[in-house]
């Protein structure tokens, strides 16, 4: 009976684990399947559809060899790349240190917490108009815009974090003759570290947005403009070249703060792996 049951279809086997469990316990296989089902899908819908709707994966691999080697690409990406992350330094610099403090000092919070709420709900390209006249048309404005785009998700995140620090250690830290410069240290930011991370994560996303938006808006350079360029002239293969480059770009800085999470918050317990 036992072998009977073993055999049936659905039954997991007794020694050993299943091949779904084995491909969906290593997250490279999973993310290489991933990838070529994906892949297999989209080659299979562009045989279906116009090219200048849908173009196949080849072409598009080729498009982004002859841009990458025109330098083209490189250029754009470079173009990119520095107000992106001068703007978001700037804002989880800005966004983690005044999260900190309001979330200890809550008097300041109570004032500048209604200001904040108001600066977030408005829509960022609702700025442009102002940064445009106030700044000028230049990497300056574009760097600026980047940072409104991340700076506010950054600084509520980390802001809630602290605020959630553990009431008794604070208390045992003053008791000890703490100041707030050491509580801040040893106490509200271990407990934030995981909402600072959280921010980031959201940052990153919403300084992306922000420097595509800015190149297409405000100056006609970099990703932004081959997005705009390659998008009006219909010429798909070549549009798709700098949207693998955001993707990759988006992934590598999701895995990078993944991987400083783990260094960083060794002591984080985490329920599903």
């Amino acid at each position: 009976m036992t072998e009977i049951s073993n055999m049936l279809p659905g039954t997991p086997p007794k020694n050993g684990k299943s091949a779904v469990a084995v491909i969906g316990g290593n997250q490279y296989l999973v993310g290489a399947v991933s990838i070529v089902v994906f892949l297999a899908v989209w080659q299979l819908v562009s045989m279906n559809v116009p090219p200048i709707i849908l173009p196949a994966p080849a072409k598009v691999l080729v498009a982004f060899v002859q841009l990458t080697a025109s330098g083209e690409l490189i250029r754009a990406t470079g173009q990119t790349v520095w107000p992106f992350a001068v703007g978001l330094v700037i804002a989880f610099i800005v966004g983690t240190s005044v999260g900190l403090v309001l979330g200890i000092f809550r008097p300041a919070a109570r004032v500048l917490d209604p200001y904040i709420f108001v600066f977030w709900s408005i829509p960022n390209i609702a700025w442009l108009p102002l940064f445009i006249a106030w700044f000028g048309v230049g990497n300056l404005t574009l760097v600026i815009f980047v940072f409104v785009s991340a700076v506010f998700p950054q600084l509520l995140t980390v802001e809630a974090g602290a605020k959630e620090a553990d009431s008794f250690l604070v208390e045992v830290a003053r008791s000890l003759g703490g100041t707030k410069r050491e509580i801040l240290r040893l106490v509200v930011l271990p407990s934030a570290l995981p909402y600072i991370f959280a921010g980031l994560r959201i940052a990153v996303g919403r300084a992306l947005v922000g420097i595509i938006v800015g190149q297409l808006l405000i100056v006609a350079t970099g990703i932004g403009y081959m997005f705009q360029f390659y998008g009006e002239t219909l010429s798909l293969a070549k549009y798709f070249a700098p949207l693998i480059v955001i993707a990759a770009l988006a992934v590598l800085l999701n895995r990078g703060v993944n991987w400083a999470e783990r260094v960083l918050i060794p002591w984080k317990q985490r329920a599903f792996v």
